[in-house]
């Protein structure tokens, strides 16, 4: 059984400096969280064994298209939970990638951040609770 003190692992992919930068600070409010950033989509699979519990992922990354990336990671860890952040607002693209199992599918905008916070925290709280039952 997991206690109160076990850190959640976030990984963040996002090749835009500054973009993975404001995620990581946004998300070191978080408490019992490790954030991993990532700007290399190959770089995040050979780390897959880590298991993370939660991926932010962007859509558009330099090495992998970020569909494909999104298979690799749900089909090696079903049990991490994937989270778009993407300024891709294509209606088809936001439906395959739903179709994928991601657990939310976020545009980037100046209010998503906050949202981001929210629904990571939230997530957490989910998986607190699945851990314990």
């Amino acid at each position: 059984m997991s206690n109160n003190s076990m850190k959640r692992k976030i990984f963040v992919i996002e090749d835009n400096k500054t973009e993975g930068m404001l995620l990581k600070l946004c998300l070191s409010s978080l408490q019992n969280v490790s954030i991993t950033n990532f700007s290399k989509g190959i770089d995040l699979l050979n780390s897959l064994d880590e298991h993370p519990d939660i991926v932010i992922a962007d859509l558009m990354l330099p090495d992998i298209s970020g569909i494909d990336l999104i298979k690799k990671i749900i089909d090696n860890n079903p049990k991490t939970n994937v989270i778009v952040v993407s300024a891709q607002r294509d209606i088809d693209v936001v439906a395959k990638v739903q179709e994928l199992g991601v657990y939310n599918y976020l545009v980037k905008s100046e209010t998503c951040i906050e949202y981001l916070q929210k629904v990571i925290s939230n997530l957490i709280t989910l998986l607190d609770l699945r851990d314990y039952s």
